[in-house]
């Protein structure tokens, strides 16, 4: 069994940099303008309408209720590591899109002027990613004289997105102290490509044949999940409190197909035998998790015509769990390898199976709102926006998406103008970008060498992420609809 040691090796090191994009981030988005101005910072309470998500309980604050409609009219992402797999093997890419953000409208109960409703819709993490890289060139890769053509090449694309809806109540207990409860439902779709190849070609037929490893993964699933916010209010006239949780969500229904192979030819330097696994799945049963959060801020009056808001949002980690659930029978070669023995290589679960695991990450945001009129308010904002996947260097064990390895900072501006009968128009442009840091890179494409790496190369410290993103928000607020 020693080929089989070896095979597990040979997975582990071969695929440890595969899917090296995806963004897990909590605080991708922002909604409203006014929240996305102040840099989330208003879970202590606005006159605005994203109180229907960030904290019902301040749906008493917003003093005329009213439809409001908000929309990323632009977003521009950018997307570049820098030797990724390899010295000046860079991988990039570029994201435009235009989405709705938030649609929300509260309502007054005139005959019973402490309940308040309201409802919301709302797109979020909506995140779209697409790589490739070929590289060919001659290198000294098998154990025979002069070098051989080494061709590697690797793809990956990804479009995810939530989409959620749901209503908001809120009860005013005393003129300080108010409570409300949000129940929505979210619809989460993610598609996701991968494609890895390495081969080398030998000068001639009679020194050897061709030596490959490949590997092929590829998903596309949806999931729909109940969703639960309770949270509280206390506020004065030159202080406020808020808090929000959202709860462990609840799984309703989900469906996704999936399809995974690997096969290596002609590895006789680490691999005694050719080896193949695939197995594919269609219509099978999916269950996503959205992580319990603690959301939690205070805003204090600085003068007259100034607050200060700050906030923060605790995210608890989520243990290593099954998205999907494979069976454990697959298509495989040779016959030796049997199903038993590919679970066990392949992380001790079915080989088509797909998981995440999610590490506790608080996020921290600060906001500064200035009324200049009574017609004209001016806000100021930056945040944080930390990675949260607990496993930032995927080892293809087991198949999950490793993500992006940065952390963000994000700061932004807005403002909003009262018009005529209680309508008002507002914008905001938010700037984000990637904290500085150097991460290795496993793969090296020009340091192939089978007895030595395994064509994996030699692996070094040296991959850099660039990455910045740039939103335009704009926001009408229609007339009044409640008393």
């Amino acid at each position: 069994m020693n080929g089989i040691r070896t095979l597990l090796l040979l997975v582990t090191g071969f695929l440890s940099f595969l899917s090296s994009a995806q963004d897990f981030h909590y605080w991708t988005d922002q909604f409203g303008i006014k929240a996305t101005a102040l840099g989330g910072a208003v879970v202590s309470g606005q006159d605005d309408h994203s109180m229907v998500y960030y904290n019902a309980a301040a749906m008493s604050l917003v003093q005329t209720p009213s439809l409001s409609f908000s929309i990323n009219a632009y977003q521009y992402r950018t997307f570049k590591q820098k030797n990724a797999l390899g010295p000046e093997q860079d991988l990039e890419s570029t994201d435009y899109a235009t989405v709705p953000n938030m649609m929300a409208g509260i309502f007054v109960f005139r005959k019973h002027p402490k309940w308040r409703a309201g409802y919301q819709v709302i797109s979020r993490n909506v995140y779209n990613n697409k790589l490739d890289l070929y590289n060919s060139g001659q290198y000294d890769v098998l154990e025979l004289p002069g070098n051989e053509t080494f061709v590697s090449s690797y793809a990956y694309e990804i479009h995810t997105g939530e989409y959620w809806a749901g209503l908001s109540i809120s009860y005013d207990i005393n003129p300080h102290l108010s409570a409300g409860l949000s129940h929505m439902g979210a619809y989460k779709t993610t598609k996701y490509y991968n494609n890895y190849s390495m081969t080398v070609l030998p000068p001639d037929t009679s020194s050897s044949e061709i030596t490959r490893f490949a590997s092929t993964m590829s998903f596309n699933y949806w999931d729909v999940k109940a969703i639960f916010k309770p949270s509280i209010l206390v506020h004065y006239p030159k202080f406020r409190f808020g808090l929000a949780v959202t709860l462990p969500s609840i799984n309703i229904l989900g469906r996704g197909n999936f399809y995974r192979e690997i096969s290596t030819l002609n590895m006789n330097d680490v691999l005694p035998f050719d080896f193949a696994v695939i197995d594919r799945a269609k219509k099978s049963k999916v269950q996503h998790k959205t992580a319990t959060s603690f959301s939690y801020g205070f805003s204090a009056r600085l003068w007259s015509r100034c607050w200060l808001h700050l906030n923060a949002e605790t995210f608890l980690a989520q243990h290593y769990y099954l998205i999907h659930r494979a069976s454990t029978e697959t298509e495989h070669y040779p016959e030796i390898i049997n199903d038993v023995l590919i679970t066990n290589i392949f992380g001790n679960q079915a080989f088509l199976s797909y998981g995440e695991a999610y590490k506790s990450v608080t996020n921290i945001g600060i906001g500064l709102d200035f009324k200049f009129s009574d017609q004209f308010n001016m806000q100021l904002g930056s945040h944080t926006d930390f990675n949260y996947n607990k496993y930032r260097v995927y080892d293809f064990e087991r198949q999950t998406i490793q993500s992006t390895q940065y952390d963000r900072l994000v700061t932004s501006v807005g403002g909003n103008y009262a018009l005529k009968n209680g309508k008002r128009f507002a914008l905001a442009f938010e700037f984000g970008f990637a904290l500085p840091k150097t991460t290795d890179y496993a793969v090296d494409f020009t340091t192939p060498n089978v007895a030595r790496n395994g064509l994996a190369g030699d692996g070094a410290s040296g991959a850099k992420t660039y990455a910045y993103s740039y939103k335009l928000m704009f926001e009408l607020t229609l007339g009044k609809i409640g008393k």
